[in-house]
Protein backbone atom coordinates (compact mmCIF):
# COMPACT_ATOMS: atom_id res chain seq x y z
CA UNK A 1 0.00 0.00 0.00
CA UNK A 2 2.94 2.01 0.94
CA UNK A 3 4.50 1.86 -2.21
CA UNK A 4 1.58 2.45 -4.36
CA UNK A 5 0.99 5.30 -2.35
CA UNK A 6 4.83 6.57 -3.26
CA UNK A 7 4.60 5.72 -6.63
CA UNK A 8 0.93 7.73 -7.01
CA UNK A 9 2.62 10.80 -5.24
CA UNK A 10 5.75 10.77 -7.80
CA UNK A 11 3.63 10.28 -10.78
CA UNK A 12 1.67 13.82 -9.53
CA UNK A 13 -1.47 11.40 -8.86
CA UNK A 14 -3.96 11.20 -5.58
CA UNK A 15 -6.68 8.77 -5.31
CA UNK A 16 -10.04 11.16 -6.15
CA UNK A 17 -7.95 13.67 -6.89
CA UNK A 18 -6.44 16.02 -10.08
CA UNK A 19 -2.82 15.37 -11.67
CA UNK A 20 -0.78 17.99 -9.81
CA UNK A 21 2.55 18.86 -10.67
CA UNK A 22 5.35 16.28 -10.42
CA UNK A 23 7.63 17.31 -7.45
CA UNK A 24 10.76 15.19 -8.41
CA UNK A 25 12.98 12.94 -7.03
CA UNK A 26 14.32 15.42 -4.28
CA UNK A 27 11.59 16.32 -2.61
CA UNK A 28 10.72 12.86 -2.48
CA UNK A 29 14.21 12.30 -0.48
CA UNK A 30 13.64 15.05 1.31
CA UNK A 31 11.03 13.74 3.03
CA UNK A 32 12.53 10.82 4.03
CA UNK A 33 15.88 12.41 5.08
CA UNK A 34 17.10 11.92 8.64
CA UNK A 35 18.19 14.95 10.42
CA UNK A 36 21.30 15.46 11.79
CA UNK A 37 20.80 14.38 15.18
CA UNK A 38 19.70 11.15 13.52
CA UNK A 39 22.73 10.57 11.88
CA UNK A 40 24.87 11.43 14.85
CA UNK A 41 23.22 9.36 17.10
CA UNK A 42 23.33 6.16 14.26
CA UNK A 43 26.68 6.85 14.47
CA UNK A 44 26.68 6.63 18.50
CA UNK A 45 24.62 3.72 18.14
CA UNK A 46 27.91 1.93 15.75
CA UNK A 47 30.35 2.85 18.21
CA UNK A 48 28.51 0.95 20.84
CA UNK A 49 28.70 -2.07 19.01
CA UNK A 50 32.53 -1.57 18.79
CA UNK A 51 32.68 -0.81 22.26
CA UNK A 52 30.99 -4.01 23.60
CA UNK A 53 33.28 -6.08 21.24
CA UNK A 54 36.63 -5.01 22.87
CA UNK A 55 37.01 -7.22 26.10
CA UNK A 56 37.28 -5.66 29.34
CA UNK A 57 40.47 -6.41 31.69
CA UNK A 58 40.36 -7.22 34.70
CA UNK A 59 40.96 -4.40 36.45
CA UNK A 60 37.91 -2.93 35.15
CA UNK A 61 34.93 -4.03 36.92
CA UNK A 62 32.11 -2.57 35.38
CA UNK A 63 31.44 0.02 32.47
CA UNK A 64 28.70 2.23 32.34
CA UNK A 65 27.04 3.38 28.77
CA UNK A 66 24.54 6.18 29.31
CA UNK A 67 23.92 6.28 25.60
CA UNK A 68 22.57 3.02 25.52
CA UNK A 69 20.27 2.91 29.24
CA UNK A 70 19.81 7.01 29.52
CA UNK A 71 18.54 6.98 25.36
CA UNK A 72 15.64 8.98 25.78
CA UNK A 73 17.33 11.86 27.67
CA UNK A 74 20.46 12.04 25.37
CA UNK A 75 18.43 11.84 22.20
CA UNK A 76 16.37 14.50 23.95
CA UNK A 77 19.42 16.72 24.19
CA UNK A 78 20.54 15.76 20.35
CA UNK A 79 17.17 16.51 19.39
CA UNK A 80 17.51 20.25 21.60
CA UNK A 81 20.37 21.70 20.49
CA UNK A 82 22.28 19.45 17.85
CA UNK A 83 19.69 20.80 14.66
CA UNK A 84 21.84 22.22 12.27
CA UNK A 85 25.64 22.23 11.96
CA UNK A 86 28.01 24.00 14.56
CA UNK A 87 30.75 26.59 14.36
CA UNK A 88 32.16 25.56 17.85
CA UNK A 89 32.45 21.84 18.92
CA UNK A 90 33.41 21.43 22.18
CA UNK A 91 34.70 17.96 23.54
CA UNK A 92 34.93 16.24 26.88
CA UNK A 93 36.45 13.08 27.56
CA UNK A 94 33.70 10.36 29.29
CA UNK A 95 30.91 10.63 31.72
CA UNK A 96 31.01 11.53 34.84
CA UNK A 97 29.73 9.40 37.59
CA UNK A 98 26.86 11.81 39.11
CA UNK A 99 26.59 13.71 35.81
CA UNK A 100 26.39 12.05 31.99
CA UNK A 101 26.26 8.46 33.68
CA UNK A 102 22.78 9.85 35.31
CA UNK A 103 21.42 11.46 32.70
CA UNK A 104 22.92 10.51 28.95
CA UNK A 105 24.41 14.37 28.33
CA UNK A 106 27.71 15.11 28.26
CA UNK A 107 28.93 16.91 31.60
CA UNK A 108 24.80 16.96 32.42
CA UNK A 109 24.49 17.55 36.04
CA UNK A 110 20.94 17.04 36.95
CA UNK A 111 20.26 20.47 38.27
CA UNK A 112 21.62 21.75 34.49
CA UNK A 113 19.28 19.37 32.40
CA UNK A 114 15.92 19.68 34.45
CA UNK A 115 16.23 23.33 35.36
CA UNK A 116 18.51 24.95 32.68
CA UNK A 117 18.15 22.79 29.15
CA UNK A 118 14.34 22.07 30.71
CA UNK A 119 14.89 18.14 29.45
CA UNK A 120 13.51 15.06 31.06
CA UNK A 121 13.19 11.46 29.72
CA UNK A 122 13.24 7.96 31.25
CA UNK A 123 16.86 6.54 32.81
CA UNK A 124 17.33 2.75 32.72
CA UNK A 125 20.02 1.13 34.59
CA UNK A 126 23.00 -0.32 33.13
CA UNK A 127 23.25 -4.41 32.67
CA UNK A 128 25.71 -4.91 35.75
CA UNK A 129 25.82 -2.12 38.40
CA UNK A 130 28.12 -1.71 40.83
CA UNK A 131 27.21 -1.04 44.43
CA UNK A 132 29.11 1.90 44.53
CA UNK A 133 27.70 3.69 41.89
CA UNK A 134 24.25 3.71 41.51
CA UNK A 135 22.02 5.06 38.78
CA UNK A 136 18.98 7.05 39.97
CA UNK A 137 18.43 9.30 36.67
CA UNK A 138 17.08 12.76 37.23
CA UNK A 139 16.84 12.08 41.27
CA UNK A 140 20.42 12.28 41.62
CA UNK A 141 20.76 14.84 44.37
CA UNK A 142 24.58 14.91 43.84
CA UNK A 143 26.31 18.12 41.86
CA UNK A 144 28.56 16.61 38.88
CA UNK A 145 31.01 19.85 39.47
CA UNK A 146 32.53 19.60 36.11
CA UNK A 147 29.13 20.26 34.71
CA UNK A 148 28.00 22.87 36.94
CA UNK A 149 31.59 24.87 36.25
CA UNK A 150 30.88 23.67 32.23
CA UNK A 151 27.27 24.64 31.65
CA UNK A 152 27.12 27.29 33.61
CA UNK A 153 30.30 29.66 32.36
CA UNK A 154 28.49 28.77 28.69
CA UNK A 155 25.08 30.24 29.63
CA UNK A 156 26.47 33.41 31.69
CA UNK A 157 29.22 34.39 28.71
CA UNK A 158 25.91 33.06 25.66
CA UNK A 159 24.26 35.84 27.96
CA UNK A 160 21.06 34.43 28.06
CA UNK A 161 19.92 30.77 27.74
CA UNK A 162 21.32 27.74 26.00
CA UNK A 163 19.29 28.45 23.02
CA UNK A 164 21.50 30.65 22.25
CA UNK A 165 24.77 29.01 23.00
CA UNK A 166 23.81 26.43 21.11
CA UNK A 167 23.20 28.52 17.52
CA UNK A 168 27.30 27.93 16.46
CA UNK A 169 28.07 25.72 19.84
CA UNK A 170 27.69 22.10 20.79
CA UNK A 171 29.12 19.82 23.69
CA UNK A 172 29.56 15.98 23.37
CA UNK A 173 31.78 13.45 24.67
CA UNK A 174 34.47 11.61 23.43
CA UNK A 175 34.15 8.53 24.90
CA UNK A 176 30.36 7.27 25.86
CA UNK A 177 31.87 4.84 28.49
CA UNK A 178 32.49 5.05 32.26
CA UNK A 179 35.03 2.43 34.03
CA UNK A 180 35.08 1.72 37.70
CA UNK A 181 37.49 -0.63 39.28
CA UNK A 182 36.37 -3.50 41.88
CA UNK A 183 36.37 -0.59 44.82
CA UNK A 184 33.73 1.89 42.87
CA UNK A 185 36.98 4.13 41.88
CA UNK A 186 36.05 6.26 38.98
CA UNK A 187 38.86 5.16 35.79
CA UNK A 188 38.89 7.94 33.34
CA UNK A 189 40.31 6.79 30.01
CA UNK A 190 43.85 8.21 30.53
CA UNK A 191 44.50 5.92 33.26
CA UNK A 192 43.43 3.06 31.53
CA UNK A 193 45.87 0.87 30.43
CA UNK A 194 47.81 -1.19 27.43
CA UNK A 195 46.05 -2.41 24.63
CA UNK A 196 42.64 -1.66 25.79
CA UNK A 197 43.33 1.90 26.36
CA UNK A 198 44.65 1.87 22.42
CA UNK A 199 41.53 0.15 21.18
CA UNK A 200 39.09 2.25 23.21
CA UNK A 201 40.80 5.55 22.11
CA UNK A 202 40.78 4.06 18.10
CA UNK A 203 37.17 2.89 18.15
CA UNK A 204 36.17 6.86 19.54
CA UNK A 205 38.16 8.72 17.41
CA UNK A 206 36.95 6.43 13.93
CA UNK A 207 33.27 7.46 15.50
CA UNK A 208 34.49 11.40 15.76
CA UNK A 209 35.99 11.32 12.61
CA UNK A 210 32.23 10.69 11.10
CA UNK A 211 30.48 12.64 13.43
CA UNK A 212 32.51 16.16 12.64
CA UNK A 213 32.02 15.55 9.22
CA UNK A 214 28.53 15.73 9.90
CA UNK A 215 28.54 18.86 12.29
CA UNK A 216 31.59 20.75 10.64
CA UNK A 217 32.55 23.09 12.98
CA UNK A 218 35.45 25.43 12.16
CA UNK A 219 36.97 25.20 15.74
CA UNK A 220 37.13 22.07 18.11
CA UNK A 221 38.12 22.44 21.58
CA UNK A 222 39.24 19.41 23.34
CA UNK A 223 38.35 19.85 26.98
CA UNK A 224 41.51 18.24 28.80
CA UNK A 225 44.40 17.37 27.61
CA UNK A 226 43.60 13.59 27.02
CA UNK A 227 41.10 14.59 24.14
CA UNK A 228 43.29 16.88 22.47
CA UNK A 229 46.38 14.32 22.42
CA UNK A 230 43.79 11.85 20.73
CA UNK A 231 42.62 14.66 18.40
CA UNK A 232 46.26 15.26 17.60
CA UNK A 233 45.69 11.90 15.21
CA UNK A 234 42.40 13.01 13.54
CA UNK A 235 42.13 14.18 10.24
CA UNK A 236 39.63 16.78 10.41
CA UNK A 237 40.81 18.61 13.14
CA UNK A 238 43.86 19.00 10.75
CA UNK A 239 41.97 21.43 8.74
CA UNK A 240 40.37 23.66 10.90
CA UNK A 241 41.40 25.16 13.91
CA UNK A 242 42.22 22.59 17.07
CA UNK A 243 41.92 24.59 21.03
CA UNK A 244 42.57 22.94 24.40
CA UNK A 245 40.39 23.76 27.08
CA UNK A 246 41.64 23.01 30.63
CA UNK A 247 39.16 20.67 32.27
CA UNK A 248 36.97 21.84 34.64
CA UNK A 249 37.29 18.49 36.94
CA UNK A 250 38.10 19.34 40.91
CA UNK A 251 40.47 16.49 40.34
CA UNK A 252 42.97 18.73 38.06
CA UNK A 253 45.73 20.45 39.60
CA UNK A 254 45.52 23.78 40.56
CA UNK A 255 41.82 24.13 38.65
CA UNK A 256 40.09 25.93 42.02
CA UNK A 257 39.30 29.04 39.74
CA UNK A 258 38.90 27.02 36.41
CA UNK A 259 35.84 29.42 35.50
CA UNK A 260 38.12 32.34 35.53
CA UNK A 261 40.72 31.01 33.37
CA UNK A 262 37.99 29.50 30.63
CA UNK A 263 36.50 32.72 30.39
CA UNK A 264 40.01 34.31 29.89
CA UNK A 265 40.70 31.47 27.18
CA UNK A 266 37.48 31.69 25.33
CA UNK A 267 38.05 35.50 25.40
CA UNK A 268 41.58 35.12 23.77
CA UNK A 269 40.86 32.94 21.03
CA UNK A 270 37.38 34.88 19.94
CA UNK A 271 35.13 32.39 20.97
CA UNK A 272 32.39 34.24 23.00
CA UNK A 273 30.85 35.82 20.08
CA UNK A 274 30.03 32.64 18.70
CA UNK A 275 28.57 31.40 21.81
CA UNK A 276 26.62 34.34 22.15
CA UNK A 277 25.11 33.98 18.16
CA UNK A 278 27.06 37.36 17.60
CA UNK A 279 29.01 36.32 14.41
Amino acid sequence: MLKRKLAQQTAGLSEGEPKRPFMGADTTSALFAKPLWQKFYDIERSLNEVLSTIDTPATIECTYNPVEYASSLHCAYLRSFLDAPKHIMFIGMNPGPTGMVQTGIPFGNVRTVSQLMELSGEVGRPPVLHPKRPVVGLECTKEEISGVRLWELFLRLAGGGLDIFSQQCFVHNFCPLAFFDAAGRNITPTELKGPYKQKIRDACLDALEKQLLIVKPQVVVAVGNYVYQALKRSDYCKTVSMLCLAHPSPRSVNNTNWPEKAQEFLEQHGLVHFMRNEA
